[in-house]
């Protein structure tokens, strides 16, 4: 067997958990949450759970910001991810929110994760979890290169502090120009993020 190494620089690794809600006729999404559960950066390992609710479709929860059990790793990540972008999560960073972590269920099924605060509390589940598959590139205008075990969901919730937060997962259209078609907005990928 052949073994092969590279010389490009591992800068991140872990899972990257995606859960875009968007209300049915609706061109803007009304809830956007993006997990990563960290294993290695230069900042550590850890959580951080970024979220964004639009006041119009849930007013009675003033969640936005990020969850994380590592402030360090969640700053770092919203510094390569979100920071200056167009995305509604980048109005999240300013609200740094200390919070513990649940994990149930696997990728093969079903998979929900629990986040607690002093204040709140937050529940996502992925279900319908298609067969994996795997990719590896440039990724987009990031310029890293990426391996990724990409498993798409066809179901999903989202609850904060016990209500369901509305909307519906639909298909995401800016994945095309990475994977070649459209994926859901709800997804889960096994990632390493490495420095040509």
């Amino acid at each position: 067997m052949t073994r092969e190494t590279s010389d490009q620089t591992p800068i991140w690794c872990g899972i990257h958990y995606l859960l875009y809600l968007r209300e049915a006729g609706a061109e803007e999404d009304c809830a956007r949450f993006s997990l990563f559960q960290t294993e290695y950066s230069p900042a550590g390992g850890g959580h951080a759970g970024y979220l964004y609710l639009d006041a119009e479709s849930f007013p009675s929860a003033p969640a936005n910001g990020v969850y994380t059990d590592n402030p360090d790793m969640a700053v770092w990540m919203y510094d390569r991810m979100y920071r200056d972008s167009d995305n509604p999560l980048a109005a999240c960073g300013d609200r740094i929110i200390t919070a513990r972590f649940g994990r149930s269920g696997d990728m093969r099924r079903r998979l929900s994760y629990t986040i607690d605060t002093a204040e709140r509390q937050i529940g996502a589940e992925w279900a319908g979890l298609e067969p994996p598959f795997v990719h590896h590139g440039i990724a987009g205008a990031s310029g890293l290169y990426t391996y990724c075990l990409f498993v798409v969901s066809n179901r999903a919730s989202l609850v904060v502090d016990g209500e369901a937060v509305p909307g519906t997962l639909y298909a995401r259209q800016d994945w095309i120009p990475l994977v070649g078609r459209p994926l859901s907005s709800c997804l889960l990928a096994d990632e390493i993020w490495a420095q040509p």
